[in-house]
């Protein structure tokens, strides 16, 4: 088990439904939430993975999925990183109390925001940020990670470094550096 705070969410979500038609609790107990990084594409929002992954969050535990931003901020316990059923997986399971120190961040990066990324070179992120879910299409591209302060991503406005940010209510932020140079 590892604590991950959440600084932001992918633009795709879902949902899967309890299998038994007769359980009162199939909708909201014994659901499941999905969430992966996703690119707009008309006036849906679609996976179109170059790395696919995905978080999720089961009905039990302490995520509301009607308000998926209050879950920003908030630490989790969760599964270790993993790879299985042909992509990254990672469970959030429950809340920590809130004097916890994360482990990492759950950061979410868009060119959008962060402008365009080359996820063919491998020097695009640091050694130790893991990518959950990357998608792209033509000019467009999301990617979730897991990243530890002092981590950085590079896109074509410049470098991104993961920063505490006490001011903020995730208390940390990606930061555009002001120079090229990353140790």
């Amino acid at each position: 088990m590892m604590s991950v705070k959440i600084l932001g969410f992918g633009s795709n979500w879902w949902m899967r439904f309890g299998r038994d038609s007769n359980d009162p609790r199939r909708y909201t107990r014994h659901a499941a939430y999905y969430n992966s990084a996703g690119v707009r594409c008309g006036r849906k929002i679609k996976r179109h993975w170059i790395v696919p992954g995905l978080v999720r969050f089961d009905g039990v535990g302490d995520f509301d999925p009607h308000f998926p931003s209050r879950a920003i901020g908030e630490t989790f316990w969760c599964s270790d990183l993993a790879f299985a059923c042909g992509g990254n997986r990672i469970l959030f399971v429950r809340k920590t109390l809130k004097t916890t120190i994360p482990d990492c961040c759950l950061v979410v990066v868009s060119s959008e925001r962060f402008g365009m990324f080359d996820f063919d070179d491998p020097h695009w992120r640091s050694e130790i940020a893991q990518p959950i879910s990357v998608s792209q299409l033509r000019e467009r591209q999301e990617a979730m990670l897991l990243m530890r302060e002092g981590e950085w991503v590079r896109s074509s406005l410049g470098t991104w470094r993961l920063m505490p940010s006490p001011n903020l209510p995730p208390g940390a932020a990606l930061q555009l550096l002001e120079d090229a140079g990353v140790n």
